[in-house]
């Protein structure tokens, strides 16, 4: 162990007594380290970007779960059914507890009504939707004004979240803003109004209220029509297993879902989303593989020359009696402490790179894109940096350690 740590030592101070072909050396290094940081750091920030842009404007992760409101007899003809199940805030919970936290879930009823203040004879047709708090997560429920529904809301009822057309429409002289507070009526129901959305999330002539008991009814035109399960999945890779576990779910509360739901998702576009992200992970992976594989050969490379420059200096040593072990250790110190160093150094440039390519993406393609600094990078970067360092440095230490001790003394 202490021949071993003073040969570790010598190559250490090898490194010190060139600092210029250390310096080349290490260069390598950090090109290559920094080339994969910044690779990794830039390829999670698209990968949550595009992961953002599949959430937030597609449907690709949402299954819905729909009661079948009729069914078709044996002559062809389409009857209503009278046993619909009707879905409600505890079946919801239930449901998104069957998915073990991979899901939103939250149920949604649409219907037209007339809107209106009180005391004006002035009716808007509306869209109005009766769904359940924390239905922003799935619904396009972006607020400009006001705040979103509650449970206390759920419970008490009669209050409404409105789009800033139908505000405008409802108010032509005052500000979308000044809707927040004021009462409105659906059909006669009296409600008030707690938020207005903002324009790129809402629609022409918007309502949304809880789905309490007297919203269901109306909406639900006293039976005839039912709540939608709308369950969002965290990731798009989870759809299929979100789809699975609604689909047990409903077999265990309600017998074989396929006679009085329909569950449906977009699963081609979703293996199609998956196959994109998983091609885009092997292309990164690729070119980071290439990157540290520069660095790597360079160590390599001015190893080799260094057995050739000092090859009397390893002649004496084995002549004195350095085994060789020591040798091997003494080449190997010198490549890992090239790979540490260059590691720390890629790091930081890597990064540095990463967050000011990002800056210029938005800047000049408004782009709302940004590198992703996890912990694992900069751990990844720095062990694959010493494990190259260690990998190719084996070979010009087993070549300096096979050295002849008599043929090496007689090297020019």
């Amino acid at each position: 162990m202490h021949r071993s740590a003073a040969s570790a030592i010598i190559g250490l101070e090898a490194l010190r007594a060139n600092p210029l072909r250390t310096a080349l050396s290490t260069l390598g290094v950090v090109i290559g380290v920094a080339s994969l940081v910044a690779i990794l750091a830039l390829g999670d920030g698209l990968e949550r970007f595009t992961r953002q842009q599949v959430e937030n404007t597609t449907d690709l992760q949402v299954i819905t779960v729909q009661p079948l409101m009729v069914e078709r007899t044996a002559d062809g003809v389409f009857v209503r059914r009278t046993d619909v199940p009707i879905l409600g805030a505890a079946e919801a919970d239930s449901l998104s507890a069957a998915t073990g936290g991979r899901a939103d879930v939250t149920l949604a009823l649409t219907g037209s009504s007339y809107v209106a203040i009180p005391g004006d004879t002035a009716r808007r047709a509306a869209l109005v939707t009766g769904t359940l708090p924390g239905a922003e997560k799935i619904l396009p429920l972006a607020l400009a004004h006001g705040r979103l529904f509650t449970v206390a809301d759920l419970a008490a009822g009669g209050v409404a979240i409105i789009s800033p057309s139908l505000a405008k429409l409802l108010a032509p002289s005052a500000e979308a803003s000044a809707m927040v507070g004021r009462a409105i009526t659906v059909d006669g129901a009296r409600y008030t109004v707690v938020g207005v959305l903002a324009g790129a999330a809402a629609g022409a002539g918007r309502v949304y209220v809880p789905l309490d008991p007297a919203a269901l009814a109306r909406l639900g035109e006293n039976g005839r029509e039912a709540p939608t399960a709308m369950l969002k999945a965290r990731r798009v890779e989870d759809v299929e297993r979100v789809r699975a576990d609604a689909e047990r779910w409903l077999t265990r509360r309600y017998g074989p879902a396929g006679g009085r739901f329909t569950v449906g998702s977009s699963q081609r576009r979703v293996a199609q989303a998956k196959q994109g992200i998983l091609v885009f992970k092997l292309i990164m992976g690729s070119i980071t593989g290439i990157a540290i594989l520069v660095g790597g050969i360079g160590i390599m490379n001015v190893l080799l020359a260094s057995v050739a420059e000092r090859t009397r200096e390893i002649g004496i040593r084995k002549a004195v009696g350095a085994r060789r072990a020591d040798i091997r250790v003494q080449f190997l110190a010198e490549s890992v402490a090239i790979a540490g160093v260059g590691s720390c150094v890629g790091v930081l440039l890597g990064l540095s790179g990463a967050f000011g390519i990002t800056a210029a993406v938005r800047a000049l393609a408004k782009a709302p894109i940004w590198a992703a600094f996890t912990w694992s990078t900069p751990v990844v970067a720095v062990v694959a940096a010493l494990a190259v360092g260690i990998t190719f440095g084996t070979y010009p230490a087993s070549r300096a350690a096979g050295l002849s001790p008599i043929e090496a003394i007689r090297h020019e």
